[in-house]
């Protein structure tokens, strides 16, 4: 199975995006205690996975406009899985995407299942 590995260091929001952090602004934020999703607190003991998959778009022409011209790129969702409760993060950029799980890293003292592209944050196997 394939984990976060926990890092030692805080990501950083720098050379985000004005639209980049408004979105974390309004979905995302964390502390020693918690993260917030929405405005809902999931203590970090609380998470047991967290997993990122490519936003689907529909093939053809409209997909490559919605992709392109309506959401500026390709988007992520992240989904973090607490007992029977969900938390997701749609529609993110893969630098926020990458933002949520690396924080998430580096708070969680628990092992966290991990589902996802293997490039976003250093990863283990147990």
């Amino acid at each position: 199975m394939t984990y976060l590995q926990r890092i030692n260091y805080r990501p950083s929001t720098d050379g985000f995006s004005d639209k980049e952090l408004q979105y974390l602004q309004q979905h995302f934020d964390a502390y020693g205690a918690e993260l917030l999703a929405d405005g809902q607190p999931v203590r970090w003991e609380w998470i047991e996975e967290v997993e990122v998959v490519k936003a689907a778009r529909p093939v053809g022409p409209t997909g490559w406009i919605v992709k392109n011209l309506v959401m500026g790129g390709e988007r992520y969702h992240v989904g973090v899985y607490y007992g029977s409760q969900e938390a997701i993060f749609a529609n993110a950029t893969l630098r926020v995407a990458q933002y949520i799980v690396k924080t998430i890293a580096y708070y969680a003292a628990q092992r966290i299942h991990y589902k996802g592209p293997d490039d976003l944050t250093p990863l283990t196997e147990i």
